[in-house]
């Protein structure tokens, strides 16, 4: 039986500092996997041709990655990493401002200050890029306009997702994220080490005070809420998850302090 580790790469969630260890850790046996349409079109069918074509990958990232996944011959682990939707919502304008590209948010977030991108963001013609994006994204739906009567259907294929899958972790807490994924992970893949340097990161919104967050966002903070209502319950959630499954792992502080040691002499070479 293969054991294929899956990144469920959700954009802003710093899945791109996840993918750099799973880099290092797996090498050709990892596969950052760039053919969106394909992805997204053809989902568990173009799964299941990559894992046949590649004999040795044992983890795939994606930023479509289906919901579901099954190939003969296979394990799949899906992962995830969730992040508070109003912090993402700050790193999504952040990057689009600073990315070298012309996709339809980028312009727009260097066109307009903060609350006119994200008034823009709100509306139903421009795709949900801030608007539970991420019970979206676990209930496999990756189109990129969805209206609200979809998303509530949406989210209980998000719940069961999140319930589901062993492998949730948060941006927030990256680190013990990345301790909790060698635990669970360490009978698979022996030795497991997700040390990281960080990638593309948008400085000011890793985590921090809440209370500055909504100060930051100021008028369009109350539609911002309204329009991640399912994002921030399936946050919540995720946080209870993520705290009974790191009290369950015997000597969490101690793998913590050796993971962190273990960063700091990668992140000084």
């Amino acid at each position: 039986m293969r054991h294929i580790l899956l990144h469920a790469h959700i954009f802003k969630n710093a899945g791109t500092t996840l993918d750099w260890a799973l880099q290092r850790y797996f090498g050709d046996g990892f596969l950052d996997h760039r053919d969106e349409e394909s992805m997204r079109e053809q989902g568990v069918a173009w799964l299941r041709q990559l894992v046949e074509q590649g004999p040795g990958l044992r983890a795939i990232s994606s930023h479509h990655m289906p919901a579901t996944a099954q190939a003969p011959g296979c394990a799949f682990h899906a992962l995830y990493l969730l992040r508070h939707p109003l912090r993402r919502a700050l790193s999504v304008y952040a990057f689009e401002r600073r990315q070298d590209a012309q996709s339809r948010g980028a312009r727009a977030a260097k066109e307009m200050d903060l609350q006119s991108y994200l008034a823009w963001r709100m509306r139903p013609d421009v795709p949900n890029v801030v608007r539970n994006y991420q019970t979206a994204y676990l209930a496999g739906c990756h189109r990129p306009m969805i209206g609200e009567q979809e998303m509530a259907e949406l989210f209980g294929r998000a719940l069961a997702a999140l319930n589901a899958a062993p492998l949730v972790g948060l941006v927030e807490r990256f680190d013990e994220s990345m301790v909790l994924f060698e635990a669970l992970l360490e009978s698979r893949y022996p030795g497991l080490d997700l040390a990281y340097k960080p990638q593309n990161r948008t400085p000011g919104h890793e985590g921090g005070d809440l209370a500055r967050v909504f100060s930051t966002l100021g008028d369009m903070a109350p539609d911002l809420v309204a329009e991640n209502s399912y994002d921030l319950a399936l946050y919540r959630l995720a946080q209870a998850k993520f705290n009974r499954a790191i009290a369950a792992i015997p000597g969490f502080e101690g793998r913590l302090r050796e993971f962190r040691i273990r960063c700091n002499v990668i992140q000084q070479e």
